[in-house]
């Protein structure tokens, strides 16, 4: 198999996994040079024509879902009788591994990843996508972008609104799908199941995370099956006493027999449990990770700080170098300060504050290190540690510099809670920051200033304001939100965070390698988006105004504004970059990209530009020369990838 070349197109490399119906690949996109995962049909199921369907009805299933926490699709076909889908290539491992290595996660750390899965279903069933396989081993914890993003994968068995049953082998000699996981509508084979039945299958994926153990047995769920009554669920606090009644409420509600009983959705489901978490957070001794491979550092420092210990004022948990440190931040992801030492076998310090920020993004590092490491200290500093210390120690220095940036956590801490009162903010900020640290007892971004290189783009819906002025309330506002739904997914699968929404305008900034070249990606593909949109019978009415796109690039003045004293700050950017984008999203014609023209050559030949008539920028007394960006010419050639140990699409190991 490996050296095969499907379709003329993908070449396989190695195997990577396998699927319900096929294997998983690792491939190279021979037309665009890069990696992807390519699941072929096996071939024992080639014959059989509902196997085919329902394979096809899987690449349905995920076209419909341009969502960042869904595996996306690039492309389905058949090569000469073996269909095949290509997907995405994920760094990472599902949750059944993420299970097995900690047996069961703290609360804390198991919000953003529920959270995570909940936008995905939300979007799913919005769709008219019900999963009907969820579980551990399709649940994926891939590392995109220097984040540890979910994925939901494999949606072979998915039902699609159409109310037909997605075909498979001996559909009538077995159920569909994973016995363990699956709602006693489904394993009655009921037709007309409803998104509620991927919900249950949600909440036996919460009890294994929290407890190690599933809800129920198999047997117990062939019974519950034959009958509507409810059957007596192991309260998950007899497990895990920490988890409290409450939590066995909650998870009453989830496996409530009777469909109509239970949760109505996935952002539900979430929102109750993470109050439930965040409720029942009693106050808590301030934790402290050490990091270093000394190995009578532990010992020193209980003794140093036995009294701060038996207080309750610190709790310590240790490591013995940076790849432990970063296990141990994902089992205390409430963790508020780090002291670390610099040099360490099999992960140093400078890699660990490289790594640190995809598994908690802003938690304050200390350095510990030797006076003859001056110049690594630096590095470390710029590298986002938070103060340093020199060995030998200094405990009372040590005691104030722990106290002060306590005091820095605490205060930033204060104001997120405040702004996390607004709910409607979290529908609009990037979920694999904010949830991450919502769940992470609001650990939060420096009220100091810093600058930055970045880019920012400004979308406008052009010509809205006659809509405003000829409609209701109700279907402008509609009309607008169509337009930011399509828009949004492409600025996040490029990496980009939206800032803000300003009136008929979407505002979004760019960070770290490439960021102008994704930036523009994302406004093309949007602008791409809306006009396949409003070619679509029937949709016209709702896309029809077309975007003006103003993009600019630069240094950037970050940090927190508002009114601290009222608990209301806003973590966004400033400067010229940002005032030159809006002007020139104003100035746009209808789906035109303006650039400044200096950027142009920054671009090379990866871009077509055309010169724009100059525009007069208030506030300047000269013209500023523009260019507008009219397609990609060129794509990004992919460096050979080394294939991780637990990269793969879904599935275990494919079989010789």
């Amino acid at each position: 198999m490996i050296g095969r070349t499907i379709s003329g197109r993908y070449l396989i490399k190695q195997g990577i996994g396998g699927g319900g119906m096929g294997s998983i690949w690792l491939a190279l996109d021979t037309q665009l040079q890069r990696h992807v995962a390519l699941k072929l049909m096996s071939p024992h199921f080639l014959s059989s024509a509902g196997a085919r369907q329902g394979f096809a009805q899987e690449a349905k299933a995920i076209a419909r879902l341009h969502h960042p926490h869904v595996v996306q699709i690039y492309d389905y076909g058949i090569d000469g009788d073996t269909p095949y889908i290509v997907m995405e290539l994920l760094e990472g491992e599902d949750f059944a591994a993420l299970l097995d290595q900690r047996k069961r996660l703290a609360p804390a750390a198991v919000v953003p990843l529920l959270h995570q899965v909940a936008r995905a279903l939300t979007a799913a069933h919005t769709a008219g996508v019900i999963h009907r396989d969820l579980k551990l081993g399709n649940l994926f914890l891939a590392r995109v972008g220097g984040e540890e993003v979910v994925k939901v994968l494999d949606f072979g068995l998915a039902l699609l609104d159409t109310g037909a049953e997605a075909p498979t082998p001996d559909q009538d000699k077995e159920l569909l799908g994973t016995p363990h996981y699956m709602s006693p509508e489904q394993m009655r084979g009921q037709r007309g199941l409803d998104h509620r039945t991927d919900l249950w299958s949600l909440g036996v994926v919460l009890y294994l995370l929290l407890t190690g153990e599933y809800p129920f047995s198999v047997n117990t769920l062939k019974d519950l099956s034959k009958s509507p009554m409810s059957l007596p669920l192991q309260p998950p606090s007899s497990l895990v006493p920490e988890l409290g009644a409450e939590m066995d409420a909650f998870f009453a509600q989830v496996f409530a027999a009777d469909p109509a009983q239970r949760f109505s959705s996935a952002r539900e489901l979430a929102s109750v449990f993470s109050s439930l978490v965040l409720a029942g957070r009693p106050i808590r001794a301030a934790k402290l990770l050490v990091v270093d491979d000394e190995p009578l550092m532990a010992t020193v420092m209980q003794q140093r700080f036995r009294e701060q210990i038996q207080a309750s004022v610190y709790e310590f948990i240790f490591a013995s170098n940076g790849e432990e440190a970063l296990e141990r931040l994902r089992q205390h992801p409430d963790t508020d300060v780090v002291l670390l030492d610099l040099n360490m076998p099999k992960m140093d310090g400078l890699t660990f504050l490289n790594r640190v920020g995809e598994v908690h993004p802003l938690v304050k590092v200390i350095v510990l290190s030797a006076y003859s490491d001056m110049s690594n200290i630096r590095t470390a500093m710029n590298r986002g540690a938070f103060d340093f210390l020199v060995k030998p120690i200094n405990f009372q220095d040590l005691k104030s510099t722990l106290e002060k940036t306590l005091k820095h956590v605490g205060e930033l801490r204060r104001m997120l809670r405040s702004t996390e009162e607004n709910d409607v903010l979290r529908m609009f900020v990037h979920g694999g920051v904010v949830e991450r640290v919502l769940s992470a007892v609001r650990t939060p971004q420096s009220l100091e200033g810093e600058a930055v290189e970045g880019t920012v783009v400004f979308i406008d819906v052009k010509d809205f304001s006659p809509v405003i002025r000829s409609q209701q309330p109700a279907p402008a506002l509609r009309r607008l939100n169509l337009h930011f739904e399509a828009i949004v997914p492409e600025l996040f699968s490029r990496g980009g965070v939206v800032d803000k929404f300003v009136g008929d305008a979407v505002m979004a900034v760019f960070r770290g390698q490439g960021h102008l070249g994704r930036a523009l990606d994302a406004c093309l593909a949007a602008r791409q988006v809306l006009r396949e949109r409003a070619s679509r019978p029937g949709e016209q009415s709702h896309h029809v105004h077309g975007v003006s796109m103003g993009v600019d690039s630069g240094e950037l003045l970050s940090g927190s504004i508002g009114a601290p004293a009222l608990g209301r700050l806003d973590y966004t950017v400033l400067g010229d970059v940002v005032n030159r984008a809006a002007w020139l999203a104003s100035l746009a014609g209808r789906d035109q990209l303006l650039i400044r023209e200096a950027l142009r050559d920054r671009l090379g030949a990866s871009f077509e530009c055309s010169a724009a008539r100059p525009l007069q920028l208030p506030g300047t007394s000269m013209p500023l020369a523009v260019c507008e960006v009219v397609r990609r010419r060129t794509l990004p050639s992919l460096d050979e990838p080394t294939l991780p140990p637990r990269l793969r699409e879904s599935g275990e190991p494919p079989s010789s």
